[in-house]
């Protein structure tokens, strides 16, 4: 009988997916856009954040 080890698929899958912060971000602006149904805590809790510190209209540099 042979024995080959195959990887861990946990562990392959972890190095391949993107960070948690980069999945949450696509799902909000999925809910934002209207492509997903909105989850009301998750999406106006970053709302109002969003909201109260919004984007800079110029890009930011150190000497700004």
């Amino acid at each position: 009988m042979k024995i080959s080890h195959r990887p861990d698929h946990r562990a392959l899958r972890a190095a391949e997916y993107p960070s948690v912060a980069d999945q949450l971000d696509a799902l909000w602006h999925a809910m934002d856009k209207g492509q997903l149904p909105v989850v009301d805590a998750f999406y106006w809790s970053i709302r109002g954040v969003k909201d109260k510190y919004p984007k800079p209209q110029v890009p930011f540099t150190e000497e700004s």
